[in-house]
């Protein structure tokens, strides 16, 4: 698809190397240019205890797939001049420098557009309200509202990936494929920027809206919405099964109490969805004293039948052990090493 496509990655540890796997799946050659002086990205030493010395690490391969690795010393002059060359001849560079050093090395947009009048340049900061800082995922996930919500009343959660970087690299993908578009119509370098801090606010959504319209403000909730009940609650089966809900209409409520046997009196008390949200702690135990003497096989049929949001917790292995993750996994060989990662692409394009 984008076979023609030159990415030269300037980029390091998971959001500007997400961006780079993606255009790497659809075909295009990546080059990622890793700091010779400290023996390439940092992610190649963020492994877990039972990961071999000798091996690339899990964390690094998965977010980079099919690209040319290049380890140049920006202050080396033949190996300046080596990446020279690869910003003439690119597309697209992908960078994340701290800030300051795109100037420092002479990266910045100016430099590089001076040395390729069309090219797409693509940075992905931190903090923009103040740009000097050291930016890390989780620190932005405290910053940016996300633990706040997270986890429950007594002790916070973070979410268990990178999702700011994850999100960063969705922003940049999009500024990227929109900047191709418009060098149809104007023949001129393009700067593509976003920062993890305006990428986590931009990610809020409802909970964003709720406070700027109900000026309500959200509290560790642990699984729960704060605007739909039963969403997010779980209920235990007579198997030991735990399932969570997510029902979100009022209908589904009332084919639910069906299923679980919940009486009409109790029914009638949540039947809309602001008494349910009111009063989901009672409710949830009026569903569980009913959950507790259902079979999960058969109570998760029923709801499969009537189209009634349900799912298993399921653990990470059983995910990638089911048909549908086997078939997303892309292996490289890398030297003696077999890796493999989730492909990042999950789109189908028919014509």
């Amino acid at each position: 698809m984008f076979s023609e496509l030159k990415i030269l990655e300037l980029s390091s540890v998971l959001a500007g190397p997400a961006v780079g796997i993606f255009f790497a799946e659809l075909g295009a050659q990546v080059t990622k240019v890793e700091n010779k002086l400290s023996k390439g990205d940092i992610t190649r030493k963020w492994k877990l205890s039972s990961e071999k010395d000798e091996d690339l690490s899990a964390y690094f391969c998965s977010v980079n797939y099919g690209k040319k690795h290049i380890f140049l010393d920006f202050n080396n002059e033949d190996d300046r001049k080596k990446l020279n060359e690869l910003i003439k001849y690119c597309d697209v560079i992908i960078t994340n420098f701290k800030y300051g050093d795109d100037e420092k090395f002479k990266l910045d947009f100016e430099s590089c557009k001076n040395l390729n009048s069309s090219i797409i340049y693509a940075h992905i900061g931190g903090f923009k309200s103040k740009k000097d800082r050291v930016a890390f995922d989780i620190v932005l996930q405290a910053e940016t509202g996300f633990i706040s919500m997270t986890g429950n009343e007594k002790n916070f959660a973070k979410m268990p990936v990178a999702f700011i970087d994850v999100l960063a690299a969705h922003q940049i993908k999009e500024g990227i494929l929109t900047a191709i578009i418009m060098q149809h119509k104007v023949d001129k370098a393009i700067k593509v920027s976003t920062t993890l801090e305006e990428t986590a606010i931009a990610s809020l959504m409802n909970q964003s809206s709720n406070f700027l319209m109900a000026n309500h403000v959200a509290r560790p909730m642990g699984t729960l919405h704060p605007n739909i009940a039963p969403y997010g609650e779980i209920i235990v089966t007579k198997d030991h099964q735990q399932l969570i809900l997510a029902v979100g209409t009022d209908l589904q409520f009332k084919k639910f109490s069906e299923i679980i046997g919940l009486e009409f009196d109790t029914t009638k008390k949540f039947i809309k969805n602001v008494q349910r949200v009111k009063n989901r702690s009672r409710l949830l135990m009026k569903i569980n004293e009913k959950t507790i003497k259902l079979n999960s096989k058969q109570l998760i049929k029923a709801f499969h039948q009537n189209n009634i949001p349900v799912g298993e917790i399921k653990s990470i292995d059983k995910v990638l052990n089911s048909k549908i993750a086997k078939e997303m996994i892309l292996e490289e060989k890398v030297k003696t090493q077999q890796t493999k990662r989730i492909k990042t692409v999950a789109f189908q394009l028919n014509y």
